[in-house]
């Protein structure tokens, strides 16, 4: 969709969990875009909306606490603001928390860029006893302060109009931070000392003598030598002065403002008492409850998943299976195209479409859960919660963040990690996000479990997800014993109050994160289809048959699934289903292809037990065993196939997920992710089907746990030896 050039360009900023996106989402509906920052990986949204006739342009900047660019989000937002200028900010304010929330804007003001307040959370501050005096703070500011009930749908014209008079009035806001006579002598000082004609992109000198000062690294590598010894002589002796890092001092000055700002405007109603988010989080956080409610939430989340998409997925199931296979291949038949070509449009493409489609939904009601469990507030408690845990296993509670975000797609789990303080938790947390089911692993699980468990896929599903946590622990154990036997970083976090989500801003979340599945993971798993689906058309010769009462031809896919499926035997997938080899190959590329490749080798594969095709093709024959009962009748039972999710779960990332890594820290460690990930899958799985069938065959399950126990005690010497050689340790 295009869009017409817009006359104004807004930027939204505010910390996490103000309701930022919420306000995005009525400001702009549907006409949205996600994409990243050129050069970086942080993703951005922008949106369009017209309002008396004029296109006016939407940034989502990401959440931020301060503009120090510390992060890789704070800096991308403060290099937007100071190189695009946008026409207006409009910073989202937390008006349950004032000072917290106060103390960006105040950053944002000595930017000296056009600003618009709007104060969320109205009906939380009202509870807690907490009113602003709206006319008062709007003149503390300089600026225009605007309340938003983001419940009531009729607030959006008038901030669309507020908008509009702050973009008409182009005006800077009247407001001036007032540092220590000592940190303002010091600033003089710094302008006088540095060339600011080096900045062209700052056009306040004053902030850019604030940000030197507070030695900003993005410039102070643009100094001279001696600007740079001037700056530190400068720097010192406000140091000595306040007997503190001069980061804090400024940070202190500033948070003086905010605190005499506050008492001003802000008057409490009632003293303070516990809020309603102090009350349940007395349960929600409590070592006793803390745990099992999370577990208990999650088993929800993919309940609801499973539950409420099982009736739509046989409904889109039956009804482009109809459309697409039975009346496409009516027609193509009529068109008398050369029978390969029918039966590859037909049962390649077509049924490929139908497999896509078959996912939507338990897609999307997992992005509409976790869209609500984030937006409420909850799954920052989730990481609080998660904290002693993660300590035992060697990372700061911070890491479970990432963790979290694994759910979604490991590479931007991976990216996450950046905002851990040291290496080694980076690294350390990067090898574990592969353990956590991201969204493209999910339809692997809901396609099998559908098959093979009908009537009990969510707790498959949940199953799978839960041993992807506990496997998280056990795995970090072993690494904080080897690898990584230095102690993580401390923990701190802000826990917002929790709120109702909209229902606008969590559709639209589901909608954008499903729309971005469809268009990425659809397009990858329909290429993968057709490409399985000529290889399997292609044979070639053998030495000798390969099945009983078969000529000396197989196709190629055949011949390489032959090759590998061996290594799964200890998984109980027999020889002859070769099949499984070819999927986990493409699941390398994407794990989301390995349902495309199930669909296209099965359905293009013969029962076992009947007799082998040779080459020939036949539409008729292939419709007349369902796909599903052929998966069915490969596996030798149940247990097999619940090895194989678990080697699914664990083995080694996606090739994107493998290129993060070695992007971030560097190739030795993906490497090794790709080698020690694949031994734990084969380990976890080949230690489950020995188990869980010790019973049928116990001599043979009493050989691999011994091979298992040999590998352990192998690789814990290995990587200790590692260790003590400083070859990998961080």
């Amino acid at each position: 969709m295009t869009y017409r050039t817009p006359a104004f360009r807004l930027a939204l900023l505010g910390n996490p969990n103000v309701g930022k996106t919420s306000i995005f989402n009525i400001l702009t509906g549907s006409r949205q875009t996600v994409g990243n920052w050129p050069g970086v990986t942080v993703e951005h949204k922008s949106g369009h909306y017209t309002h008396h006739g004029k296109e006016i342009e939407v940034i989502d900047l990401p959440g931020i606490y301060s503009l120090t660019a510390a992060t890789p989000d704070e800096k991308v937002t403060r290099d937007y603001l100071l190189e695009q200028r946008p026409d207006l900010v409009i910073n989202v304010v937390d008006a349950a928390n004032p000072e917290r929330n106060l103390y960006l804007t105040v950053q944002l003001l000595e930017m000296q860029v056009p600003v618009l307040v709007v104060l969320t959370m109205l009906d939380i501050a009202q509870q807690n006893g907490i009113g602003i005096e709206l006319e008062h703070l709007k003149n503390h500011l300089g600026c225009r302060v605007v309340p938003m009930q983001l419940y009531h749908r009729a607030n959006a014209e008038i901030l669309k109009d507020e908008i509009s008079f702050a973009l008409e009035e182009k005006s800077l806001p009247a407001f001036t931070v007032f540092y220590d006579e000592v940190v303002e002598l010091a600033l003089l000082k710094v302008r006088y000392a540095v060339d600011a004609a080096k900045f062209p992109q700052i056009p306040d000198e004053e902030w850019l003598a604030v940000k030197l000062l507070e030695q900003d690294e993005d410039y102070l590598k643009q100094l001279s030598e001696t600007e740079k010894a001037q700056l530190q002589i400068i720097t010192k002796a406000v140091e000595k002065h306040r007997g503190q890092d001069i980061r804090n001092v400024i940070a202190d000055d500033r948070y003086s403002v905010v605190r005499g700002l506050v008492k001003d405007v802000v008057k409490r109603k009632t003293k303070w008492r516990k809020t309603w988010s102090d009350r349940v989080d007395e349960v929600v956080l409590s070592g006793v409850f803390g745990l099992p409610i999370f577990f208990f939430v999650m088993f929800l989340v993919f309940s609801l998943t499973i539950k409420a998409s099982q009736p739509l997925v046989s409904i889109i199931s039956a009804a482009l299976d109809w459309l697409l296979v039975k009346q496409g291949g009516v027609l193509l038949t009529k068109l008398a195209l050369p029978l390969w070509l029918t039966d590859f449009a037909i049962n390649g493409i077509g049924s490929g479409i139908v497999t896509i489609a078959t996912f939507i939904p338990p897609i999307f009601f997992i992005f509409i859960s976790l869209g609500w469990l984030e937006d409420s507030g909850y799954m920052a408690r989730a990481a609080f919660v998660a904290d002693k845990f993660m300590r035992k296993i060697g990372l700061p509670g911070k890491a479970f963040i990432p963790l979290l975000v694994g759910f979604g797609c490991t590479v931007p789990a991976i990216m996450a990690t950046r905002t851990l303080e040291n290496k080694r938790d980076r690294i350390m947390t990067s090898l574990l996000t592969p353990f956590m089911s991201c969204g493209a692993k999910l339809p692997v699980y809901t396609y099998l479990a559908m098959i093979f468990f009908p009537q009990s896929a969510n707790l498959v599903v949940f199953g799978l997800y839960m041993a992807g946590i506990i496997l998280v622990m056990l795995t970090g154990l072993m690494l904080k014993q080897t690898l990584f036997k230095s102690q993580p970083a401390d923990f701190i976090m802000e826990l917002p109050a929790y709120h109702l989500p909209t229902l606008n801003g969590i559709m639209m979340h589901a909608w954008h994160r499903l729309k971005d599945f469809v268009l990425r993971a659809g397009k990858t798993i329909l290429a993968v289809i057709a490409v399985m689906y000529i290889l399997q058309m292609i044979y070639v010769r053998v030495p000798c048959p390969v099945v009983p009462n078969a000529k000396d031809k197989i196709s190629v896919l055949e011949y390489a699934g032959k090759k590998i499926t061996p290594i799964f035997a200890s998984m109980g997938i027999e020889d002859d289903n070769w099949h499984v080899g070819v999927a986990l190959i493409s699941g390398l590329f994407a794990k989301e292809a390995i349902v495309g490749s199930l669909q296209t080798t099965y359905s293009g594969s013969r029962n076992p037990h009947q007799e082998h095709m040779n080459g020939n093709f036949s539409l008729i024959e292939q419709k007349e065993v369902p796909v599903d009962e052929i998966i069915r009748n490969h596996f030798q039972d149940e247990d097999s196939v619940l090895a194989l999710l678990l080697f699914i779960l664990l083995y080694s990332p996606c090739a994107a997920a493998l290129t993060m890594l070695w992007k971030e820290h560097g190739k030795g460690w993906m490497l090794f992710a790709f080698g020690f990930l694949t031994l734990q899958a084969w380990q976890a799985a080949t230690l489950f089907y020995a188990v869980v069938t010790w019973l049928r065959h116990p001599l043979w399950s009493l050989g691999m746990l011994c091979i298992l126990a040999f590998l352990w005690i192998w690789e814990h010497l290995i990587m200790d030896w590692i260790a003590k050689r400083n070859a990998r340790t961080v």
